[in-house]
């Protein structure tokens, strides 16, 4: 099984650890000579590209793309097209009508295609999850998720017409996909996006209130325009017999930094004010290694498309009433 990892910089290098951990076969295109000999050095990789073309039309049996978020619809519709199976960074798309045409590109085609959400693999959020589903804190009222951190660089993720929106749509929709997995459907968002002071033309602070379903609501707050931001977990789920909040102290933050160890997302649960074990396990390998599986066994992909979809329709529905 071969695999072109298209966009080798940045959070590319991420996926090429996994590829490189798994023993998977891969060749890389980047426009930058810089990023392309940091693969051949560092991984080994034989076969670099510097052409998009080249890339999609080599041998490869699935293509990886992580690439501005414009350019999402019209690569995986190309290589789709040439037969190859897709994975891809989220989000899925900018717009709606076009994650719509990337899904049924693949069901035209007969490949797989699938969005790497790695945080829908992160073992203290599925076991936070399965205590709620197990009622250990009663029924569920309040939910808070957050992300803060400050964001002052120039790359192409300051640019509003690559990202489709500001912070948002980019990191933001792991933290989404965190809410929707706990809350479940909604019936309506309040929200209000701005600009509270990064390099971002988009917006770089949200804060949303959720109206779920159940009867429970979520708060998100995330920015990209926090100075010096304190520690807090990303995650609280609050109930009528108690509550599970993560533990920051075990968040891996430099097995992210350095690519070293196991690379899961939040910090161990606490229930009840006890941490709850759980079995680390690499996100990334998780996705993209179930991935793979499925285009071998032609077998469902683990992270569906309705998932993919609805966060991206969560965060547009954000951007709408933050206007």
């Amino acid at each position: 099984m071969k695999v072109t990892l298209v966009g080798g910089n940045g959070f590319g290098k991420l996926h090429g650890e996994s590829y490189k951990q798994l023993g998977i076969e891969f060749s890389v295109y980047d426009r930058n000579p810089d990023v392309l000999e940091f693969y051949r050095k560092n991984y080994g990789v034989k076969t670099v590209f510097n052409n998009l073309e080249d890339a999609i039309h080599s041998d490869s049996d699935i293509v990886d793309i992580v690439l501005p978020h414009n350019l999402h619809r019209e690569v995986s519709i190309s290589a789709m097209e040439l037969g190859k199976h897709v994975i891809m960074e989220k989000p899925i798309a900018t717009t709606l009508e076009e994650a719509t045409d990337i899904v049924e590109a693949s069901v035209k085609n007969d490949v797989k295609f699938m969005v790497a959400e790695q945080y829908n693999f992160d073992p203290s959020l599925n076991k936070a999850i399965e205590l709620v589903g197990d009622n250990s804190i009663g029924k569920v009222h309040s939910i808070i998720v957050r992300d803060q951190r400050d964001y002052r660089k120039t790359s192409w993720r300051t640019r509003k017409d690559q990202m489709g929106g500001g912070a948002l749509i980019d990191g933001g929709i792991h933290y989404v996909e965190t809410m929707l997995n706990i809350g479940g459907d909604y019936t309506k968002i309040d929200s209000y996006s701005y600009h509270g002071g990064s390099t971002l033309q988009g917006e770089d602070t949200t804060m949303a209130l959720f109206h779920f379903t159940s009867g429970a609501h979520g708060n998100l707050f995330y920015s990209w325009a926090y100075r010096d931001a304190p520690r807090l977990p990303s995650y609280e789920i609050i109930g009528s017999e108690g509550s599970i909040y993560e533990d920051v102290n075990t968040r891996p933050i430099e097995e992210f930094k350095n690519m070293t160890g196991t690379r899961y997302v939040y910090g161990f649960p606490v229930l009840n004010g006890k941490k709850v074990d759980i079995k680390k396990e690499d996100v990334f390998n998780l996705e993209i290694k179930g991935f793979i599986d499925s285009v071998k066994n032609n077998t469902e992909v683990p992270y569906s498309h309705g998932k993919a979809l609805r966060n991206l329709r969560a965060i547009l529905d954000i951007y709408q009433k933050g206007d």
